[in-house]
């Protein structure tokens, strides 16, 4: 920043501007600290303005309807820039917002002239009030000067146009307020001029220091560099050292990981190759068996075992795809605002119809934790709903008589979800197993059951991308419970 003495003092002799870059800084500073000051200025202003209304009743009974419009108006644009001192943008256009407001209120001061000439005493009174107020909203001196100026000179016009003013009177009023504006126009140039002093002198100051703090700086560079220099030895040692330990420590971690991997793609080409040529077998079989069908109703068993077995396979396909996306990193959570209780309603109405629900007669329900009208949360509903639908579905597989319930909470936005039933269980030291992939808890408990060991793996994935977490407890042969907790927002703002 250029401080130099040609351009410390020489201020724009109309504008009072400084003649550099200081002028931008000065209005940053001059705005936050006079902006809690206008909105009080204005809503003084607004309660003087509008409390005169009560004097218009006795000053002005004819034209008092006309009086209280102005006077509405005039308070309603007064408050309007109290309200827009709160946005984020009045920063930007404050002075000019003021301005014009400031010459609203004087215009509807002139109009009430013009028609109650005799009243002048009591107009003139507010006009005073209003001018002295310019100092109060923080209007600059050029901005005050203007607007005061081409007050006294739409009133000079109009009041030489109208019937019922004297000449006299118009002579009176103008001296009485090029008086004030002139008194007004002193007050605000000494003002700025001060405020200006005093920011340049900060600049100053803020310079001096900032060299100071400079030269301490290279004082302490010049003390410590024989140090450095000393140090820096043994510090790039000391780094060596570390780098190697920890090169060492990744290459463990890299062979460990390559080994677990090595198993895990052996282990999935197993599972996979088993749980694909199942259902395929199933479909080629029966399909052959189409020809030999001896009837209507076998032909339609034969059907039924077909679809079955080509919906087990899709799912395990669907089931395969989303894991590689995880895998991949190309799995995008999209939030959108959604009605939970209407997502866990189509749950429920899903599987209150789902083959293992009616055949085995299960009792299926749940309970919503917030009202319908406060339930909007702001998630991935197709993640959410996946989730809770693989949780609910593994319990209608592993239940064979009982219930099977699920409901939330929402505390502190933290979803809270629980599924409950009474199914076969899962033994303590399988529990933690289960939600690694292609892993089930055992050969015995899946037996008869179609199930590929991905639902709980990829249940876990997406909520570990949305930010959650997911447990389970359970007991052998008495039923399971897995809670999963989810950061989400319920701050639902419809505007």
């Amino acid at each position: 920043m250029n401080f130099s003495t040609e351009y410390t003092d020489k201020l724009h002799k109309i504008t009072l501007n400084f003649p550099d870059e200081r002028e931008r800084e000065y209005r940053d500073n001059y705005f936050i600290r006079s902006f809690k000051t206008v909105r009080i200025g204005f809503i003084i202003l607004s309660f003087i303005y509008g409390f005169f209304g009560y004097l218009d009743s006795i000053m002005a009974e004819d034209y008092f309807n006309l009086f209280i419009v102005i006077r509405v108006v005039v308070v309603a644009v007064l408050l309007f820039v109290v309200f827009l001192s709160y946005t984020k943008n009045f920063k930007h256009y404050w002075q000019s917002l003021i301005f014009f407001a400031y010459l609203l209120g004087a215009i509807g001061i002139i109009i009430m002239l013009i028609l109650i000439p005799e009243a002048s005493v009591y107009s003139s009174g507010l006009m005073l009030v209003f001018l002295a107020g310019a100092v109060l909203i923080k209007l600059r001196f050029l901005s005050f000067s203007i607007a005061s100026w081409i007050v006294i000179i739409l009133y000079i016009i109009a009041s030489s146009f109208a019937s019922n003013v004297h000449y006299k009177t118009i002579i009176s009023n103008s001296f009485f307020f090029i008086g004030a504006t002139l008194i007004g126009m002193l007050a605000a140039y000494a003002n700025e001029i001060f405020n200006r002093q005093n920011f340049n002198l900060y600049l100053q100051i803020a310079k001096k220091n900032a060299e100071i703090e400079d030269v301490n700086k290279n004082l302490e560079e010049k003390v410590h560099k024989r140090t450095r220099l000393l140090n820096s030895r043994n510090k790039e040692l000391k780094e060596e050292i570390k780098s190697r330990i920890l090169i060492q420590k990744e290459l463990v971690l890299a062979k460990e990981k390559a080994e677990e991997s090595d198993k895990l793609k052996s282990a999935f080409l197993a599972n996979m190759s088993h749980e694909i040529r199942t259902p395929m077998n199933g479909i080629v079989g029966f399909a052959n068996l189409l020809r030999e069908a001896e009837d209507e109703a076998e032909l339609e068993e034969f059907i039924e075992i077909i679809i079955k077995n080509g919906e087990h396979l899709l799912n395990l396909i669907n089931d395969i795809i989303d894991l590689s996306k995880i895998e991949a990193g190309i799995l995008v959570i999209e939030n959108s605002w959604f009605e939970l209780n209407r997502l866990t309603k189509e749950i429920y109405d899903m599987f209150s119809v789902e083959e293992n629900v009616v055949n085995k007669n299960l009792k299926l329900s749940y309970k919503n934790g917030l009202a319908d009208d406060e339930s909007m949360v702001y998630a991935d509903r197709v993640r959410l709903k996946q989730i809770i639908i693989n949780l609910v579905n593994n319990a209608c597989k592993y239940t064979d008589e009982g219930t099977i319930y699920f409901y939330y909470t929402l505390i502190n936005s933290t979803l809270k979800f629980h599924i409950i039933d009474t199914g076969i269980g899962i033994k303590e030291e399988q529990q933690e197993s289960i939600f690694d992939r292609f892993m089930q808890a055992s050969t015995s408990r899946t037996s008869g059951r179609e199930s590929t060991g991905l639902g709980l793996a990829i249940t876990k994935n997406y909520l570990n991308l949305m930010g959650g977490s997911i447990v389970v407890s359970s007991k052998l042969n008495v039923g399971s419970e897995f809670i999963f907790e989810l950061p989400i927002d319920n701050k639902y703002n419809p505007n």
